[in-house]
């Protein structure tokens, strides 16, 4: 990596397969005892440039790490709490959403193993626990995006969300970079296709990606794992560069 000062760092972590070990199902997840402590220590050395940017819904953020201070983003940019002050996208509480999700229900009933999470934004259709099901999975939350005025169906990591087609994670980067001075550098560390764009709108501002697990990236650096994830932030936050 360059030669640099974390002082000059916005940085911006996912979450689930990021901070934390993935789970076979999304509230399965255990938080690390020293995570709350970490994030707080880089909070301080940042002067508050740090935002978790996730799939998660931001109360289901605020739930896992209650005494975070920075920004959240959360169902993948179309939530976000900046400075305390919560920003929710406009079909929160449509009607589109709620056929989404009533779609989504009848099409995880339907195939055995499913597992469906619902979110204010939408509906997310995991096959975890049956990646055989994957075609058919993939299937129906197609059909249903489809049909719905305004939302994408997305991949992530074993599961298809059906989401406002403007929530973007790159987005989220955007937003929090804005009258950032010119030597602040976005730093975006994440596991999942959806990062990418994330990574992808860092490097427009000459910004660091890290790719954390296998497949294809932009990022220039990988980690293997959550556990090496928080051991490099431990060494930033501790010796101040990269």
């Amino acid at each position: 990596m360059r030669d640099r000062k974390i002082d000059d760092f916005f940085l911006f972590l996912d979450f689930d397969g990021t901070l934390v070990d993935l789970a076979p199902t999304p509230d399965g997840i255990s938080v690390p005892d020293d995570l709350t402590d970490l994030l707080a220590r880089l909070h301080r050395r940042l002067d508050g440039r740090i935002a978790l940017v996730s799939g998660r819904e931001v109360a289901t953020l605020e739930r896992f790490l209650p005494d975070f201070a920075g920004d959240l983003y959360g169902a993948h940019g179309a939530e976000s709490r900046q400075s305390g002050r919560l920003t929710r996208h406009p079909l929160v509480g449509s009607a589109v959403v709620a056929d989404v999700q009533a779609q989504a229900r009848k099409a995880a009933a339907a195939i055995e193993g499913l597992t469906l999470e619902t979110k204010d934004t939408g509906a997310v259709i995991h096959y975890r626990g049956v990646p055989h099901a994957e075609p058919e999975a993939l299937t129906a939350a197609v059909r249903i995006a489809e049909a719905a005025e305004g939302m994408e169906m997305h991949r992530s990591k074993m599961a298809f969300e059906i989401r406002p087609a403007d929530a973007t994670k790159a987005g989220a980067v955007r937003t929090a970079m804005e009258g950032q001075p010119d030597h602040i550098r976005p730093v975006v560390i994440g596991d999942d296709v959806t990062d990418e764009e994330a990574m992808e709108a860092a490097l427009e501002r000459d910004g660091l990606c890290i790719r954390v697990g296998d497949g294809d990236t932009c990022a220039a650096y990988r980690l293997p794992d959550p556990a090496a994830v928080r051991q490099l932030l431990h060494g930033w936050v501790t010796e101040g560069a990269v």
